[in-house]
């Protein structure tokens, strides 16, 4: 079952062209603005990276937070406004089928664009590899599990579209940009950044970086991404039985 809703929706995915072209290329482009506009930045203030490595590090988590916070809510929220969620619970779907599938098209749009991102790194601006590309790979699957956690969280217990997506770009905005989507975290107070890093944005973007800096798998960050993870599709789940 699971297999077949996810089917469906990437079918549905791809009747909707400008939902990809703004998961997909949003990202992808403010990557290519800043990295070259800071190419020859680097030092303390952007992380001990070179601004190339630290904005591109940043934008991996960005298709992945855009989903989380803003994709994934929204269409599930939909969902329920259209009484979608009624036909799958009259035709007793699973609310975990439903759960995994919205996780595997987040999964999917990540993946695409993050293959998009690094390759235009690589021939725009020469990108060297990570320090540990095993410890990147970790960070980006736990990252994606944390958001579709949330996502399906969020999605079950927003009360429409509108109101998700408000929530969502307050959510998306209002830490990414502070966490290193825009000016580098080492231009903010250390107070500011003592909390930012520890909400959901922070901890991917830390869970990337770290291991592709070379100081090693932040085990805080993996292990916090994991348990949003663990808590949402659960949570999301039962709310989602009952919706």
């Amino acid at each position: 079952m699971t297999r077949y809703l996810t089917w469906t929706e990437v079918k549905l995915l791809t009747r909707e062209p400008l939902v990809l072209v703004l998961t997909l290329m949003f990202p992808v482009l403010l990557m290519v603005l800043l990295a070259a506009a800071f190419a020859d930045h680097g030092g303390p203030v952007f992380a001990n990276l070179d601004g190339t490595q630290f904005y591109v590090t940043a934008y991996l988590g960005a298709g992945i937070a855009m989903m989380g916070f803003m994709g994934t809510p929204t269409h599930i929220a939909g969902y329920r406004e259209g009484g979608v969620l009624r036909r799958f619970r009259a035709a007793a779907i699973p609310s975990r089928a439903v759960v995994l599938s919205q996780a595997a098209v987040l999964a999917l749009l990540a993946v695409v664009g993050a293959v998009v991102m690094l390759a235009l790194a690589v021939l725009l601006f020469d990108l060297p590899g990570p320090a540990s590309p095993l410890g990147v790979a970790a960070g980006f699957v736990v990252g994606i599990l944390a958001f579709a956690g949330i996502g399906t969280l969020l999605g079950a217990i927003m009360p429409g579209t509108r109101s998700a997506q408000g929530l969502g770009l307050l959510l998306f905005f209002g830490t990414f940009l502070l966490v290193g989507g825009g000016p580098p975290p080492g231009v903010f107070p250390e107070a500011m950044n003592a909390i930012t890093a520890w909400t959901p944005t922070g901890l991917l973007l830390e869970a990337i970086r770290s291991p592709w800096a070379g100081t090693g798998v932040d085990v805080p960050a993996v292990v916090t991404l994991a348990a949003i993870a663990a808590a949402g599709f659960v949570l999301a789940t039962r709310k989602l039985a009952r919706s």
